[in-house]
């Protein structure tokens, strides 16, 4: 009997609540200040809404973009979570609405998100042939256009035209940007990244777009098939005055079609006009004979398992450093008959070989003999690339100067020094005094930096070359030359011998004078200061229209070698 009125009574208790809810009126209290919602423009911005409901209760959204949860719960206090699903890239603000309902009854809120400051690119990566080709970078907005910049983060911009758009407005748009992918005349592959920056009034920085990557193959490399042109030759150049000092130049790495096409001509020919744009060499080029030979080799390329003629090879890595098969350079020089039959001639050749490749790198070498009775003779061999693939390239003519005339004609020591070298060996020093004294080599360095010892210490003393020179250099002693950063000095701060820049300095100068007439006129010749001053001040170096960017500092360039090597004339 117990148990039967303990059900009882818990039933009529059960029906008491019931009619007690039924008979409230529906009701939604929320607990908000303000009648709308805002969350953050990111994805996964959350709010959350308090509420008391009289009775069960629903909740839903009206906009794709967000939801909320839970979806439906009890009568009582209660709270919903709103999340917004994605980020708004739209450009404008979005406004959506939660509804949360019981019978005969809804509430609705409304969920405010405002827009994102949007920078997007649609593609980020292009690949490219050798060929090259016109490519759009397509990005939406809601930026200013004016506030827009592209970026280089990586690469050089010379093989790629560029041009931005220009508009104004804060709306969301699709813009593009157009770029001219250049041909790419080389083997290399490159590759540059750029991203659009959204800058403020004083270019720094405010947005920038994911990193955007242009690559570029290079071109196939080719094998020749024929070499009947092999060893040809042809004059570029006859002396008008003296007895003709020799230049030979030939290439490495060209197949049969670049000796086909003109293009190997082309090549040398350039190379020799960039030879005589520096002082002295340019108002002397009468003095001079100079020859072209072919040089056709297996391969276009370098490395790996190709073939070149003259087996030139480069260091890579760090080093700018060239070497070369020199017993074929003279091999080839040899195949000019008014060299070869001239042993002197042989020895006082400057040989010139140009690489088939954009690398940037050079190398001369000097120290040569072929006779027993003469084991040093002034014969020597620059190799320098057609450095970033342009013929006319301001840095492949800078690099051919400073390597082909400094080093190889003149036989200049370079006047650039690191750091990391510490001080210079005095067996070195010794090495390049004895040269100096036998050869009158080295002249434009020196191993004391009092001014009234040096080699150039008569040129300071003569007012002439006092003051600053056309390119705003200043003759005294410098410490830092050789590649050592101390115990030698050279006579200006820059010159074409240290950052290739800025042409040859005084002292180089005058030691290319002596060397160019020495061989053109001989032994009759002597020199005298004085007419070197009178010549040198009527022909002193200007500077150049074009902009010459230092190139020798930038990298560890490769020093002169010597060889100290006897090589064998041979057809």
């Amino acid at each position: 009997m117990k148990k039967h009125s303990f059900w009882l009574f818990l039933w009529l208790i059960l029906l008491a609540a019931c009619s007690e809810e039924e008979q409230l009126t529906p009701d939604i209290s929320l607990g908000l200040q303000g009648e709308e919602l805002v969350v953050e423009n990111e994805a996964d911005a959350e709010q959350v809404i308090s509420f008391t409901a009289t009775h069960p209760w629903t909740a839903k959204v009206d906009a794709e973009w967000l939801e909320v949860s839970p979806e439906s719960g009890n009568a009582g206090e209660n709270t919903i979570v709103v999340r917004a699903k994605e980020k708004n890239v739209s450009g404008d603000n979005r406004t959506g609405q939660v509804v949360i309902a019981i019978e005969g009854l809804e509430k609705k809120v409304s969920v405010v998100q405002a827009s994102a400051d949007v920078l997007e690119v649609e593609k980020t990566s292009f690949r490219i042939t050798a060929d090259g080709k016109e490519i759009e970078i397509v990005f939406s907005t809601n930026l200013p256009f004016e506030t827009l910049q592209l970026w280089a983060t990586q690469g050089v911009e010379e093989w790629i035209e560029m041009v931005q758009p220009d508009a104004d407005t804060r709306a969301l748009q699709v813009g593009g940007i157009r770029m001219k992918v250049l041909p790419n005349t080389t083997q290399n592959a490159r590759k540059a990244v750029f991203q659009i920056v959204s800058v403020d009034s004083e270019n720094n920085p405010v947005m920038k777009s994911p990193e955007i990557t242009v690559s570029q193959d290079g071109v196939p490399v080719k094998t020749s098939t024929d070499f009947s042109e092999d060893g040809k030759y042809w004059q570029i150049q006859q002396h008008k005055e003296g007895n003709g000092i020799p230049i030979v130049i030939m290439g490495d790495g060209f197949v049969d079609d670049d000796i086909a096409s003109g293009y190997y001509k082309e090549v040398m020919e350039k190379a020799i006009e960039h030879f005589f744009t520096e002082e002295p060499v340019k108002s002397l080029r009468d003095y001079f004979d100079v020859w072209a030979v072919n040089v056709v080799s297996l391969n276009n390329a370098f490395g790996g398992n190709y073939s070149t003629a003259l087996g030139c090879a480069l260091e890579g890595g760090n080093s700018t450093g060239i070497s070369g098969d020199d017993q074929t350079v003279v091999s080839y020089v040899a195949a000019v008959p008014e060299i070869a039959q001239d042993i002197t001639k042989v020895e006082e050749t400057t040989a010139i070989v140009i690489l088939n490749t954009s690398a940037y790198a050079g190398t001369t070498y000097f120290g040569f003999g072929f006779r027993q009775e003469r084991p040093i003779s002034e014969f020597a061999i620059g190799y320098c690339p057609i450095i970033d693939g342009s013929l006319d390239g301001e840095v492949f003519r800078q690099v051919l100067c400073h390597e082909c005339i400094g080093h190889g004609f003149g036989k200049l020591l370079d006047e650039y020094s690191y750091e990391w070298q510490g001080a210079m060996p005095d067996e070195l020093k010794n090495d390049y005094l004895g040269l100096r004294q036998q050869l009158g080599w080295a002249a434009n360095i020196d191993f004391t930096g009092e001014p009234s010892e040096v080699v150039w210490a008569d040129m300071l003393a003569d007012s002439r070359y006092q003051g600053v020179d056309t390119f705003g250099e200043q003759l005294a002693t410098y410490e830092g030359a050789c590649t050592y950063w101390t115990g030698a000095w050279r006579p200006t701060d820059e010159s074409m011998m240290r950052s290739n820049i800025h042409g040859f300095n005084a002292p180089s100068r005058r030691a290319l004078y002596k060397r160019l007439m020495k061989s053109a006129l001989g032994d009759v010749w002597q020199f005298d200061y004085e007419d070197f001053v009178k010549f040198d001040q009527a022909h002193l170096p200007q500077p150049s229209t074009v902009t010459k960017a230092p190139v020798a500092l930038s990298k560890p360039f490769a020093p002169v070698r010597m060889a100290n090597r006897m090589l064998n004339l041979k057809k």
